[in-house]
């Protein structure tokens, strides 16, 4: 739940980005599954004598191929739907600045240094 100022806490942050991504992840392959479906009626053949897993294969196979296409398109509908709002992001800036809050980039060599190795 978001704060009284509108600011989420990193924790809140995480979950709304890992929230994003999984629906995005969903609605590509949804898509994937859809498109597979049409081209198998397009060869004159029914969608009934393949099991789910042969779909689902074919499916995996397809979004392989056109992964940024159908992860473009479910960020639009997730961006523009109603339906989709709950899994929108909330303010990207917010959420980069939480990120890289919470990962701070440290270099290799001042962790060695400050260990004390020779």
């Amino acid at each position: 739940m978001a704060q009284a100022n509108g600011s989420l806490s990193p924790k809140q942050v995480q979950e709304r980005l890992q929230r994003h991504r999984s629906a995005v992840a969903v609605l590509a392959m949804q898509s994937a599954r859809r498109e597979v479906k049409a081209q198998i009626r397009a060869q004159g053949l029914k969608v009934a004598h393949y099991s789910a897993k042969e779909i689902s294969i074919l499916a995996e196979a397809h979004l392989a191929q056109h992964r940024e296409q159908l992860r473009a398109e479910a960020e639009h509908a997730i961006a523009t739907w109603p339906g989709f709002a709950r899994w929108r992001l909330p303010n990207c800036s917010n959420i980069e600045n939480s990120a890289q809050n919470q990962n701070p980039q440290t270099s290799a060599t001042s962790t060695v240094q400050m260990s004390g190795a020779k």
